[in-house]
């Protein structure tokens, strides 16, 4: 598989849990790179989890899989707003809750 290909990532705000991304914001490394800033995907859908209590979001990324808990970035005009890329299976990935 090529490292650059594009693989789908989950996404969560780090410092504000309640902040739902964008969709179709781009998702960077460095906010602060020379422009203009290289893009490594962007945002495909973000929803808010009642569950976890927190904003989710999905993404395609380049080489995403090998960045799970990496920070990337998803700048807006007014901020950029650090992600940590996780897992797509953001609750109960274990099945505990079908299983038990």
């Amino acid at each position: 598989m090529a490292q650059d290909r594009k693989q789908l990532v989950g996404l969560m705000v780090k410092n504000n849990p309640r902040l739902v991304l964008e969709e179709g914001a781009q998702v960077v490394a460095d906010p602060n790179a020379a422009k203009p800033v290289p893009m490594l995907g962007h945002v495909t859908s973000a929803y808010w989890s009642e569950a976890l209590q927190s904003g989710i979001a999905m993404a395609v990324v380049k080489n995403g899989h090998a960045l799970k808990g990496e920070t990337l970035y998803v700048p807006m005009p007014d901020r950029n707003i650090a992600v940590e890329v996780v897992d797509t299976v953001f609750y109960d990935k274990e099945g505990a809750r079908i299983h038990g």
